[in-house]
């Protein structure tokens, strides 16, 4: 089978790098997440991933954030059995067959026309499955989204690269759109998004990618729109990385030992 060439040259360049952070993690011998998808598809596309080499601890964020993520969307369609499932930003990631939901549960990967193009190559249909390929900042794509059932939206590695008035439409649409639901996304905080500006490193440099919106107060989203409340945010404790070498084990005890550390990525979730 061919592979498939990759020329990103922009953020879309992040769909890649969280393929590979998620291939890194299933590669170990107690995986965090452990997608069983990833392997097949790195080696689906004709790219060379070695430039990513110097992300590799970010396997440790990757994993454990979908996991949690996907936990949500579970529990989620476990208690609205007519609800619907949004992925914005989906990229590369193989969500939908990780969480395996009934065909009744719709779900809508949203990405970028030529990110999902690709996907679906590097995926078999499914029932209950649509890709949509479209900007999230284009409003049109929810118009091909039936708006009467409760919805569970994952925005997973996207709006760190908005900009906040961007991240706030996106919401609002939603919001607009459906009558319940929640959202799960992660975010970064004001004081990595300032470090990655004056020190964007290797990769992000490469692509000419910056972090824009971070979020320091989980309060602050609820100001977007009364109708957004906080539920919970989970953390990257220890339990997480029971089974990682020492001495990454011993890295992030020191780092969860710092607030600004401990804070500067965050797993938040707000119902409506």
């Amino acid at each position: 089978m061919d592979k498939l060439p990759i020329h990103f040259t922009d953020v879309r360049f992040t769909a890649l790098l969280q393929l590979y952070l998620r291939w890194l993690d299933s590669k170990e011998r107690h995986p965090i997440l452990g997608d069983p998808w990833a392997e097949q598809v790195v080696n689906r596309l004709d790219f060379d991933f070695s430039g990513f080499k110097s992300a590799d601890l970010g396997r440790y964020n990757v994993g454990p954030r979908s996991r949690i993520m996907d936990r949500w969307v579970t529990e989620f369609l476990a208690n609205n059995p007519d609800a619907v499932v949004v992925d914005l930003g989906c990229g590369f990631d193989s969500r939908v067959f990780r969480v395996n939901p009934a065909p009744d549960h719709h779900w809508y990967d949203v990405d970028f026309p030529d990110v999902n193009e690709i996907a679906r190559q590097l995926y078999p249909e499914r029932a209950g499955h649509t890709r949509i390929g479209a900007s999230v900042l284009d409003p049109d794509w929810l118009s091909k989204i039936p708006g009467e059932r409760p919805v569970a939206v994952v925005v997973d590695g996207l709006f760190m690269f908005l900009a906040e008035e961007e991240v706030r439409r996106v919401f609002q649409q939603i919001l607009d759109h459906f009558p319940s639901g929640e959202f799960g996304f992660n975010t970064y905080s004001s004081v990595l998004k300032e470090r990655s500006r004056k020190r964007p490193g290797p990769i992000f440099g490469k692509y000419g990618v910056t972090l824009t919106w971070a979020l320091d107060d989980e309060r602050a989203v609820e100001k977007f729109d009364p109708r957004l409340h906080y539920v919970e945010e989970e953390m990257l404790g220890p339990s997480w990385f029971a089974h990682a070498p020492l001495h990454i084990r011993a890295m992030f005890a020191v780092l969860g030992a710092i607030p600004s550390a401990r804070n500067s990525t965050r797993i938040l979730r707000y119902r409506f």
